[in-house]
């Protein structure tokens, strides 16, 4: 009996630590994907930028984030905008700001209406001018494994994250309107997918 309750204990250990473990590393995991997200090579000061609603970086951001344009995702997907993007937010931004890097962007539609050019190359031929959707119900759309019921505020494009994630870095972070791969831009990894996932459907995104 005691033996059996030795062993109880032990598995009971080893149980525990190995959530400890998986927790300890769904963080470190989240915290890459932080930065990625945010073009944060050394994370984000958490208490400014919930002061200002826009991501504020501990020290200098990525200059080219995924080897692009200046962009980073959070460029267009602002905390205080539910991760989205407002035409109040847009008005108050300076012209040095990597929204405005000269892509294939309308400047009166992005700066009065908050439209950004979107263009779909290699499948649905979509090109046309959209709001910039909100993240805050990734959770609720996407699993664990970014599998998603619908993205897009139309909820007519990509609906594995990952994949869209790529799609965005290919439309939003281009160099050149020409979107070539390895000149343009670098697409995210399995690995940094992964990260990019955990944050957007972590409850500093999805709330």
């Amino acid at each position: 009996m005691k033996n059996l309750k030795r062993i109880g204990l032990a598995i009971g250990i080893i149980v525990a630590v190995v959530a400890i473990v998986a927790a300890v590393r769904r963080q470190q995991s989240i915290e890459r994907g932080t930065r990625l997200f945010s073009g944060c090579p050394q994370g984000i000061d958490r208490a400014a930028t919930e002061a200002k609603g826009e991501f504020v970086c501990k020290g200098e951001p990525n200059p080219a984030p995924f080897a692009g344009n200046g962009r980073a995702c959070g460029s267009c997907h602002m905390p205080g905008d539910g991760f989205g993007l407002s035409v109040k937010r847009i008005a108050t931004l300076p012209p040095t700001h990597p929204l405005f890097v000269e892509l294939d962007e309308d400047p009166v539609k992005l700066r009065t209406d908050g439209l950004i050019h979107v263009i779909d190359r290699d499948e649905d031929s979509i090109d046309e001018f959209r709001q910039t959707p909100k993240l805050v119900h990734l959770r609720e759309l996407c699993n664990a494994s970014g599998e998603c019921v619908a993205l897009g505020l139309l909820g007519d494009r990509e609906t594995d994250l990952c994949q869209f994630s790529r799609e965005a870095v290919v439309n939003h972070l281009s160099k050149t309107p020409d979107g070539i791969e390895g000149i343009d831009f670098v697409l995210p990894t399995d690995a940094e997918c992964r990260d990019l996932i955990r944050y957007m459907r972590s409850n500093r995104v999805s709330r």
